[in-house]
């Protein structure tokens, strides 16, 4: 995948109401604020309760620039259609959940139809009957003072040199309703969902956040759009093959929200991630995720992998696995060599697995990658580079 492209779907995080106060603030300079599309879904979901929804207030919806970045987001791990996203709509406000049938054959369809029928339906379907709590979020939103940190934050830890030229952080923010994820990074622009956060907020499966923790939720997706330019860049620089590239782009997705969740969220310490319930659960998981991403990397370099079948293979670092392997990979590098040493490996994910192995006995986990695998990991691309 592009890494500009990479959506980070911090999805459990539970959201305070100062979140989008970020976006008022001297930080962000003229960014766009768009609230449209949270408005047009709360009016459907008022007009739904009231059973007075239209086909051109639901068409409205599914216009929206918004709508099209909760669907988009969908689509980087999985497969769902606009289709799919109005029949759970239209049952949605019925107060059904939608029979929604995979889009095509493959894991990436069956996990879109999981999403649709376990997250996005269910929301909708709460959402139409807690109109006045999002009324106040939404209210909320608009009203907050500025904290303006997160892009400080951000920066803080992005591996830039030490030229003029920084990477620009100039997001356009939107706040939606009816996505999977709280909230997304796509090229420059980043979404918060308020309904996907309230919902989980109600159904206890995250405890409500501090304000220094709102800004780390926002400035982990603004670390997305920095460190992806800074990969592209580097990628840019390469000539890999087919096998090559896949390795590569596994290797971004692990570094992109390994970074984030460490370093932000994390404080830089391991320990602080384990006490948090929304990741905990994939930290323990990292001892068979670790072996995992050793036999995707194996495979694809052999050749690379069909569509389909590196999906399937890569299905286990969905959701939040990508975050816990690259958190604890770069938890044993910080241990051993420093916050400079992790920023070395940021500026090019091919040292990740033999600086890992250099620092294993810093990690939580018992496991080291095969030493010629992590060899031909470092040379990727540098036979054609240029």
């Amino acid at each position: 995948m592009h890494s500009r492209k990479w959506l980070s779907p911090w999805v459990l995080f539970p959201v305070a109401s100062l979140l989008f106060g970020l976006l008022t603030g001297y930080a962000y300079g003229q960014a766009l604020r768009d609230f449209s599309q949270a408005q047009a879904m709360l009016e459907l979901l008022r007009s739904c309760h009231d059973g007075k929804a239209t086909t051109t207030a639901i068409d409205r919806v599914l216009s929206l620039p918004g709508t099209g970045l909760v669907v988009q987001q969908q689509n980087i791990s999985r497969r769902v259609s606009v289709q799919q996203y109005r029949e759970v709509l239209q049952a949605a406000c019925a107060g059904k959940i939608a029979d929604v049938k995979p889009s095509e054959p493959g894991v990436r369809a069956e996990k879109g139809v999981a999403g649709l029928t376990q997250d996005v339906g269910p929301s909708l379907v709460w959402g139409r009957d807690n109109i006045p709590l999002l009324e106040s979020r939404l209210a909320e939103l608009r009203s907050n003072q500025s904290i303006g940190k997160a892009i400080a934050v951000a920066r803080k830890y992005l591996p830039e040199d030490d030229s003029p030229t920084q990477i620009p952080l100039t997001p356009k923010l939107y706040v939606v309703m009816g996505g999977r994820a709280a909230a997304a990074a796509l090229e420059d622009k980043l979404y918060f969902d308020v309904l996907i956060s309230a919902w989980r907020t109600s159904r206890g499966m995250s405890l409500p956040m501090s304000s220094e923790q709102v800004v780390e939720f926002f400035a982990h997706e603004t670390h997305h759009l920095g460190y992806g330019e800074i990969l592209d860049q580097k990628r840019d620089s390469l000539a890999m093959s087919p096998a090559e590239t896949q390795v590569w782009d596994f290797l971004v997705a692990t570094m992109m929200e390994g970074s984030a969740t460490l370093l932000i969220n994390g404080h830089e310490k391991l320990d602080d991630l384990e006490k948090q319930p929304d990741i905990k659960p994939y930290l323990a998981k990292v001892p068979d995720l670790l072996p995992a991403m050793e036999k995707v990397l194996r495979s694809a370099l052999r050749e690379p992998l069909p569509d389909e079948a590196f999906a399937e293979a890569s299905s286990p670092f969905f959701d939040m696995g990508y975050h816990a392997t690259g958190a604890v990979l770069l938890a044993a590098i910080e241990k051993k060599r420093g916050l400079a040493g992790v920023m070395d490996v940021m500026a090019d994910p091919r040292r990740l697995l033999a600086a890992y192995n250099d620092c294993s006995s810093e990690s939580t986990v018992a496991f080291r990658f095969d030493s010629v695998l992590a060899a031909q990991v470092a040379h990727i691309g540098k036979s054609g580079s240029r």
